[in-house]
């Protein structure tokens, strides 16, 4: 019977041992999470339920005809992405291997998207106006490489909640691809920008002035040379719970750019198809434009290769 006993209790302890073993085998072999397909805990995504709205207009040459579209119900972040935010998505991505820093520009690598393209300039001091005037120096980028830290920081701690700038297309696809999300599409911006109400403005009520929205007022071409953007939620939101749609930084879609894409009737469209430039498309106005673009249906277009001090952008989720 001790024999037995004996017996037992030592098939246990091999048996537990063995498990423990295999535990930390497949511990070790299993790779840590660190922050990718999970979105920062400080990102709220809103719900814009599906529905039937009237997009575009005509004030401006290049926006789209005025046609109904029909959406199925999907999220979008309350607020643009942050320098905060964006910092977060470096130096996970670093660590990850999507991406390579040479002469203060960050640059897709290995297995990211759009490898070799540039994502984000880094502590960029400004720029200039058209005109040739130098801008606020609260324009710069304020995300640096801490080569002595080996990650990415803030340059002034009271910037974290101001929207990362200076960010191409190529950097804003590549964080949403990062947490598994997307960018908005340029119908989906426009839908959530009128707070279901068919505003013209995407404010709280639909009309615009300078206590509603961050922009350089009601004249073309007109410099301050104060302007610059602020923190994100500075003004009211507009009815979905959305902030800055109008102002601030423009945001980039997704979608290609075209002037004659758009069709009465369609089903949440989204251009996929490059033009001779391959432009995308950029929603909203910015601090440094005028009333006339920060208009819901208002388009502009750039090259993914560009950024700057007022671009910038937001997330959305299907």
């Amino acid at each position: 019977m001790k024999t037995s006993t004996s017996i037992s209790i030592v098939l246990c302890i091999l048996l537990l041992t063995f498990s423990c073993s295999k535990d930390d085998e497949t511990t070790t072999e299993t790779p840590i999470e660190i922050g990718n397909n999970i979105l920062p805990t400080s990102l709220i995504l809103k719900e814009i339920p599906a529905g039937t709205f009237i997009m575009g207009g005509t004030t401006i040459q290049g926006d789209a005809p005025t046609v109904s579209i029909t959406l199925t119900a999907f999220q979008i972040s309350e607020k643009e992405i942050t320098n905060q935010q964006y910092i977060e998505f470096l130096n996970n991505a670093y660590i990850d291997g999507w991406i390579t820093i040479e002469e203060q520009k960050v640059s897709g690598y290995g297995e990211a998207p759009y490898a070799g393209e540039a994502y984000i300039q880094l502590s960029e001091t400004g720029g200039v106006t058209t005109n040739g005037e130098e801008e606020h120096i609260d324009n710069r980028s304020w995300i640096s490489f801490n080569s002595t830290a080996n990650k990415f920081q803030l340059l002034d701690d009271t910037k974290s909640d101001w929207p990362v700038n200076w960010v191409k297309w190529f950097g804003a696809f590549a964080y949403a691809e990062y947490y598994n999300v997307s960018l908005p599409t340029e119908a989906q911006w426009e839908s959530a920008a009128r707070g279901g109400q068919q505003y013209d403005y995407p404010t709280d009520d639909g009309t615009i002035s300078l206590e509603k929205a961050n922009y350089n007022g009601d004249t073309p071409a007109f410099y301050n040379p104060d302007g610059h953007s602020v923190a994100v939620g500075s003004y009211q939101p507009n009815p979905y719970g959305l902030y800055d749609m109008g102002g601030n930084v423009w945001e980039w879609c997704q979608d290609y750019y075209s002037e004659t894409f758009y069709e009465d009737g369609s089903t949440d469209p989204l251009n996929t198809t490059a033009s001779s430039d391959s432009k995308r498309v950029r929603r909203g106005g910015a601090w440094n434009y005028h009333t006339t673009t920060l208009q819901t249906f208002a388009r502009a277009y750039d090259p993914p290769t560009r950024g700057n001090n007022h671009f910038g952008f937001r997330i959305a989720k299907n």
